[in-house]
């Protein structure tokens, strides 16, 4: 078996040396933070609609129309609002990424590991490892060096970024996605699926 490490964000995981698990099942945390949430915006401690809420603002801010009762307690701050619609677009954009790398693995490499029920794990490089720490963001990160045991998928993860591009683009980015290529960097991701062995947690790394 292969070594690799993975970044865990769970602030709950008990994960410790000699635990082994199996993955490739059920969904996984990623992906469903897009089943079970949608984007919304907290007004007088009721949750809204965020797409909502944005659009009457920005009717606001460009013809002053009246503000709805609902409305009460926006903060009415263009670059806060800016920050909304960017999450919101971003969001959208991801769910798109994986909707559309799910329909294109499925058709064409059946045979590779769904992002929708993965795991990711990172080459067992010291660069890489830096480079993955650096985008991950979170405070209950930890790091563990792992054997994995199954299917493994690695590829460039540039493959990834596919913004508003138009859909026959985002269809080439998914192919090479899945067909790995120009694998072999630093930035590199790795989907598993199958038997993962916790061999130990790295500290002060």
């Amino acid at each position: 078996m292969n070594t690799y490490y993975h970044i865990n964000r769970n602030p709950d995981c008990q994960w410790k040396a000699g635990d082994e698990f199996d993955f490739g099942h059920e969904f996984n945390p990623y992906w469903r933070s897009f089943l079970e949430k949608g984007a919304s915006i907290k007004l007088s401690g009721d949750k809204h609609d965020a797409a909502k809420v944005i659009k009457t603002a920005l009717n606001w801010y460009s013809r002053r129309e009246p503000v709805p009762l609902q409305m009460k307690g926006y903060h009415f701050n263009s670059v806060f609002t800016l920050k909304e619609a960017t999450d919101c677009l971003v969001r959208s954009i991801n769910i798109i990424r994986e909707l559309t790398l799910e329909a294109i693995r499925k058709e064409f490499y059946p045979e590779l590991p769904s992002r929708h029920k993965c795991i990711w794990l990172s080459p067992d490089d010291e660069l890489s490892l830096q480079f993955w720490k650096n985008l991950v963001y979170g405070s209950h990160n930890r790091i563990f060096r792992v054997e994995a045991e199954g299917i493994i998928h690695r590829t460039a993860q540039k493959w990834l970024i596919m913004g508003t591009a138009p859909l026959n683009e985002i269809n080439s980015l998914a192919h090479n996605y899945w067909e790995g290529n120009e694998a072999g960097g630093i930035e590199d991701e790795i989907i598993f699926a199958g038997k993962l062995k916790i061999i130990e947690e790295l500290i002060d790394i």
